[in-house]
């Protein structure tokens, strides 16, 4: 982990004392700090340090860094200028505290000066073996352990503590995607924001989280990567854990590759190079936060499949062709049915049904036994992940109900991931079904056929890798 230790980087996220320099009255930031603090659980205390005010938000504050206790403060927090941050990390220094959250910005994405004073700072806390996440960052809300030393505003939602791991350069946009996952009612690990990385970089996050005892699932926003040689060896170790590193890029466009300088002070790479890297490497790639939040949980839900084929069971031949069409732009494969499933479907199905895939069993179809219609799919050999239609029930009256109830119960007894595709607007009632049991389901169609997509070729990626490891060992 470059410079740091896991055990430096365990303490750093596990912070239960807390000194925040620059907690002011005069803006928000403190205010924000002990919000996403309480959100997280957090049950340790906060140090603010200002000069001008005895207490802030009820807390009392110190009117410097060297009158904070000694031997007690565990992280700070800088919410000052920049012009300032070498001194008062030296301060820091000074009082044996050297774990630090810099918000500040005004480094390196400002320009030559910036870019400077951010050098001078990454020499000084190399050679004082200082943890600093920052410049220009939010900081960090360490979920399972009940930590928050954030100070963004925009995180939304109860923080449900889970599997996937959150790493982002840009705070704005990777609050986006929190919220978004949270909102999916999936439980996130960690949460890191990592601005301008002068020392603390996004490829050390990742590095990081493939070592946690809850991670399963890794998702980043990426402006620039800083260490290419950390990101091979972290992929690699991935492929080992079977923990997919899915990642939103920015940098396609030239306009996209200066914000990203712009905003970071990150230097641009080419493009095209990097999308080969991270595909050799087995990392998933995303366009859009959307198809992130939802690749993100369709991992976090589904077992990989052990091959390719799909399974499609519907009512309708439009809904065939929607589906089939879509599995074609994604490159997901619908293999025929084996001769003695379509025997079985033959004897289920209504005369004028044609046992195929995808399956319309036809409206009077859903009358007939789809426990055992999904069960025959689950049974052939071609098909590898199967995806039932599921009519979420408008109520305890709903005669429709019937239907998910019929083969709900088979997804607990099959190795093979049962993906149901919603019909009709999802409620409440049935979400929460779905979720209890752990299942993933495609609402969106049109994102969510693209997410199955990327966890087909995720499991491709897993099985070429095993097979090239094994074939490499010697015998």
């Amino acid at each position: 982990m470059g410079s740091y230790t896991r055990q430096q980087l365990d303490a750093f996220l596990s912070a239960r004392d807390i000194a925040v320099v620059g907690a002011s009255p005069n803006n928000r930031w403190f205010g924000n700090i002990l919000y996403n603090a309480r959100k997280a659980g957090f049950e340790g205390r906060f140090y603010p340090v200002n000069p001008k005010v005895e207490e802030l938000n009820g807390i009392r504050t110190y009117r410097s860094i060297g009158d904070l206790p000694d031997a007690t403060i565990d992280l700070a927090m800088l919410l000052v200028k920049s012009s300032v941050v070498m001194e008062s990390i030296e301060m820091l220094r000074a009082k044996g505290i050297t774990n630090v959250v810099l918000i500040s910005s005004g480094f390196a994405e400002t320009g030559e000066e910036g870019q400077q004073l951010q050098e001078q700072l990454r020499q000084y806390c190399t050679k004082h073996g200082i943890v600093l996440m920052g410049p220009n960052c939010l900081g960090f809300i360490n979920l399972t352990e009940k930590v928050g030393a954030f100070c963004g505003t925009a995180v939304e939602g109860k923080l449900i503590p889970g599997a996937v791991g959150i790493v982002g350069q840009s705070g704005a946009i990777s609050e986006a995607i929190i919220t978004k996952i949270l909102k999916k009612s999936v439980g996130v690990s960690l949460y890191l924001t990592t601005g301008n990385e002068s020392m603390l970089q996004a490829e050390d996050c990742i590095e990081y989280l493939l070592h946690d005892e809850y991670t399963r699932v890794i998702v980043c926003f990426i402006e620039e990567f800083r260490n290419v040689q950390k990101l091979k060896q972290a992929a690699s170790e991935a492929a080992r854990r079977k923990i997919p590193i899915i990642i939103l890029k920015i940098g396609r466009s030239a306009k996209g590759s200066k914000v990203a300088v712009s905003h970071t002070g990150a230097l641009a790479g080419n493009d095209t190079i990097v999308d080969g890297l991270i595909k050799q490497l087995g990392i998933i790639r995303v366009e859009t936060i959307e198809e992130l939040t939802e690749t993100a949980t369709i991992f976090s839900r589904c077992r990989l499949p052990e091959g390719k084929g799909l399974g499609i069971c519907t009512f309708s031949g439009g809904l065939c062709g929607l589906y089939a069409d879509l599995c074609e732009k994604y490159g997901i494969e619908l293999p025929s049915l084996q001769e003695k499933t379509i025997q079985k479907l033959t004897s289920l199905l209504p005369g004028y049904a044609r046992p195929d895939n995808p399956l319309d069993v036809t409206g009077s179809g859903l009358n007939r036994e789809l426990d055992k219609i999904v069960l025959s799919m689950l049974e052939d050999e071609n098909l590898d992940i199967v995806a039932p239609i599921f009519i979420p029930p408008q109520g305890d009256e709903d005669p429709l109900r019937f239907v998910n109830e019929s083969y709900l119960p088979l997804t607990g007894s099959t190795v093979k991931p049962v993906i149901p595709i919603i019909f009709r607007e999802m409620t409440q009632s049935a979400e929460e079904d779905l979720r209890d049991r752990g299942l993933y389901f495609i609402e969106n169609p049109g994102i969510g056929f693209k997410a199955l997509s990327h966890l087909i070729r995720y499991a491709e990626f897993i099985q070429r890798s095993r097979e090239g490891s094994e074939s490499a060992s010697p015998d």
